[in-house]
């Protein structure tokens, strides 16, 4: 008898064991942390930010810190390796550590895997059809598809968009090098020169597309039917895909759609999740 009890106390304190862990995960965003590593972190995220070396005075004042706390906080950031101080100066940036912890990062990261995880969470929020597209050897190429609570037609995996005529292809226009695009908008031209008024209207939806931010059309594919994207970059600031959406026009008398706020959101959070910083 003692020796079942003593199997049965040990089942249990296992199951409690095992509840504990779960119930630990579920409520640890409710857990206490370590509010000097926090604030240590609120420091580093204003040598990031700071554009370059900073003085001690710049960074209590990013962070709402005294001098003598900013200080402290400093000295071991630069005691690790995260920050450096230039003894000439007396200013402060990113040490070797925070460099290595930022490519080790990214190495990490999957721009594609991003973009379509977001993808999916922007058509179930909005409701419309989306894609995500990277430029490939013949243009604009379509690498995620999803239909959304509308009736638009599948374009389907490795649908070519245009150039001159959707919005994924305005925003690729507007971003990528002349380079890249000049042999594609001759296919798309055929015969037709690149006359001054056709190379006017380019310059004209790149600009367009660089001011608002995104490329907007309307009845290209399919009547009435208005088509939106917008770019994502990478740390470099190079365009690595283009996320965009189909629908009904949404506009409201000011000009504004919610679905198309809601793509541009999308996009530039996972520009940032690529450490995209825009200038």
């Amino acid at each position: 008898m003692a020796k079942a009890k003593k199997f049965s106390a040990r089942s249990r304190g296992k199951a409690e064991d095992e509840g504990g862990v779960s119930n630990l995960l579920a409520a640890s965003e409710k857990l206490q942390g370590i509010q000097s590593v926090e604030t240590g972190i609120e420091v580093l995220d204003a040598l990031v930010d700071g554009g370059g070396p900073l003085t001690l005075g710049e960074v209590a004042r990013a962070t709402g810190l005294s001098l003598s706390q900013a200080r402290r906080y400093l000295v071991s950031l630069v005691r690790c390796g995260l920050a450096v101080q230039d003894q000439a100066t007396g200013r402060y940036d990113l040490g070797s550590r925070s460099l290595r912890l930022g490519l080790a990062a990214l190495a990490r990261v999957e721009a594609i895997d991003l973009a379509t995880s977001a993808l999916k969470e922007l058509v179930a929020k909005i409701r419309e059809g989306g894609t995500l597209a990277v430029w490939g050897e013949e243009g604009p190429t379509v690498v995620g598809w999803l239909r959304g609570g509308i009736g638009v037609t599948s374009l389907g995996l490795g649908t070519i968009f245009p150039l001159l005529s959707s919005a994924t292809g305005h925003v690729f226009l507007a971003y990528l090098s002349s380079d890249l695009t000049e042999a594609k908008l001759q296919r798309e031209l055929g015969s037709e020169k690149m006359s001054a008024d056709v190379r006017k209207r380019i310059e004209a939806i790149k600009c367009d597309v660089r001011k608002a931010g995104y490329g907007w059309l309307k009845g290209h594919f399919i009547e009435n039917i208005r088509g939106a994207a917008a770019p994502i970059f990478d740390s470099q600031g190079e365009l690595v895909a283009v996320l965009a959406i189909a629908g009904a026009d949404r506009r409201d008398a000011h000009g504004n759609d919610p679905s198309v706020t809601t793509l541009v959101e999308t996009a530039s959070q996972v520009s940032r999740q690529l450490c995209f910083r825009p200038m």
